[in-house]
């Protein structure tokens, strides 16, 4: 199964990636809003790990526009934030 990661943080992007291949998952890495629409332009992930606020944008902008085109690939959204408001 293939997971694909949006997420700029190194540290945090590794250990998702170690984790998901230690469950028999595979994990593809991109750190931009701009490389993730080309990965999914290509297809064939069982879901998506997406950090809110990226370099380039946001992941609810991201997942707001695949949505808009029809794509229900599952999606987990990781957030720094903090605040109840932010998290809800």
């Amino acid at each position: 199964m293939r997971i694909l990661i949006v997420e700029d943080d190194e540290t945090l992007a590794d250990g998702l990636s170690v984790g998901l291949r230690l469950s028999g998952l595979t994990p593809e890495l991109v750190t931009t809003v701009a490389d993730a629409r080309e990965a999914l332009a290509h297809g064939g992930y069982s879901a998506i790990v997406l950090d809110i606020m990226l370099p380039d944008g946001t992941g609810l902008e991201l997942l707001s526009e695949l949505r808009s085109q029809g794509d229900n690939t599952p999606a987990l959204l990781l957030s720094a934030l903090d605040q109840t408001q932010d998290r809800v």
